[in-house]
């Protein structure tokens, strides 16, 4: 009997620490350089409205430039796999293993942000019953539909299109078992129902929201819930003016209106939830002199609610308006200099700081240091400047500042480059202004050409006016 009691122990125990999902992968660059030590992260979104992401799990490549990645998952779900700061999106289902590829390309040196090539992922091998295929393949077949068929839907507004995109469907994609697939259809339909229908999307609410399930962690229907409801608090229904003076009254009385306005929100009332938090949040940033008020009413949604997946989704909704958002807590660092001492940004709490972000040395950097050296002599001590350069290029900038002789910090970024991804540094160079006791004064912060030192000089009155 004894053994039989250890041998059931032991089967749990070991189905209790394993995984669920695994990965096997190769990163190289487009020049088929195998990029070994590169930071692997897989992390999936929290939900597809906000897009916060939790990393669930870490790893580097190593000298091959090889990977694997295991861990587990409750559904099937929509995650990132980032390579170091690049990052390629993946479907993964439960109890799947994945052999795949990535490709990194590479960015030429003057091309902006918003012409960066994305990685491709190429997925080599799988056992996920054809999800991630019929995933990308039904988005593909719609698209294209939408493309051959655009004077029918946009301009005739033939219903009738909708069942020849089941039919085409059904003939290059056949049976259809999974239901993220079949949702992933229908709300993309629904978003063609809506167009062609045009009756203020009242059709495709009934159909797909009214009393209906919420797809926290489905694109396709988050889409389509940004594109009905990111407004919804302007419909006619609405008057402006009632919106604006019951921000100064309360939530309670804000919410009876509501309720009392709009009989679909008083009868969905987890939904409701979720559009109310979304229509503050876009109020928030286009009536500033209500965002004190209007950030008080998310942060009673997200109180009062009961439902655990709103409170999680309107929690994130109020970080995002946090996050480096003006007098809030600054990501830290420690980092080394170009005399190899270690520098914390805690040695400049009583300071107003300007920090630099660069990773090439260039004629755009050589035109900017300039004109920043000059606005650092007209600063003197009241401004610090510290300039981080990434890992490759700290050499090089470590010589310029020598032949030019620039009096202010130079840090090494090293193998701390998710500090580029805690003050969202998008392109090159980069500037973020620090307030005392380190919080963020602005970010990003225009450069030295762009009008800058108003900026500084703003921040800095506001410190000393105080």
């Amino acid at each position: 009997m004894r053994k039989y009691i250890l041998l059931i122990s032991l089967f749990f125990s070991l189905n209790l620490f394993s995984q669920n999902i695994s990965i096997e992968g190769s990163v190289k660059s487009s020049d088929d350089k195998k990029l070994s030590g590169a930071l692997i992260r897989l992390l999936t979104y929290n939900d597809m409205l906000t897009y916060e992401q939790t990393t669930i799990y870490e790893t580097h490549s190593d000298e091959e430039g090889k990977f694997i990645i295991e861990t587990d998952i409750d559904d099937v779900v929509l995650a990132q796999i980032a390579i170091d700061l690049e990052r390629v999106d993946m479907l993964l289902k439960p109890n799947s293993s994945y052999e795949i590829e990535i490709v990194i390309p590479n960015q030429e040196e003057y091309v902006s942000y918003f012409e960066r090539q994305n990685p491709n992922i190429k997925i080599i091998n799988s056992d996920d019953d054809n999800l991630y295929y019929q995933y990308y393949m039904s988005d593909l077949i719609i698209d294209d539909f939408i493309i051959n068929n655009f004077n029918k839907i946009y301009r005739s507004r033939q219903l009738s299109m909708l069942d020849s995109l089941d039919n085409q469907i059904e003939k290059e994609l056949g049976e259809i078992n999974s239901d993220f697939i079949k949702d992933n259809i229908r709300y993309r339909k629904a978003a063609l129902q809506m167009v062609i229908n045009n009756d203020n999307a009242k059709k495709v609410i009934n159909q797909h929201f009214n009393k209906q399930k919420i797809l926290y962690s489905h694109p396709a229907y988050m889409n389509l819930f940004q594109e009905i409801f990111s407004n919804y608090l302007s419909s006619k229904q609405f008057h402006p003016s009632d919106i604006r003076n019951l921000l100064y009254d309360n939530y309670d009385s804000f919410l009876k209106y509501i309720n009392e306005k709009d009989a679909f929100l008083a009868d969905n009332q987890d939904l409701a939830e979720i559009i109310i938090a979304c229509n503050l949040k876009r109020m928030y940033y286009e009536m500033p002199d209500e965002k004190k008020q209007i950030l008080t009413y998310i942060e009673a949604v997200a109180h009062n609610t009961e439902n655990h997946n709103n409170k999680e989704i309107i929690n994130d909704i109020i970080k995002q308006i946090y996050r480096l958002s003006f007098n809030s807590d600054a990501p830290t660092f420690a980092l080394e200099d170009k005399d190899g001492n270690i520098i914390k940004s805690s040695d400049y709490k009583d300071d107003i700081v300007l920090l630099q972000f660069v990773n090439k040395v260039s004629d755009m950097t050589d035109y900017q240091f300039k004109i920043l050296k000059d606005l650092s002599e007209q600063w003197k001590d009241n401004v610090k400047i510290i300039t981080i350069a990434t890992k490759d290029s700290f050499d090089d900038f470590k010589q310029l500042f020598d032949n030019k002789g620039y009096k202010w910090k130079l840090l090494n970024l090293g193998n701390d480059i998710m500090l580029l991804e805690k003050y969202q540094v998008k392109i090159f160079p980069d500037y973020i202004i620090l307030g005392k006791d380190n919080k963020i004064g602005m970010a990003p912060a225009p450069s030295p050409d762009q009008e800058l030192d108003f900026h500084i000089r703003r921040i800095y009155n506001y410190y000393h006016k105080k």
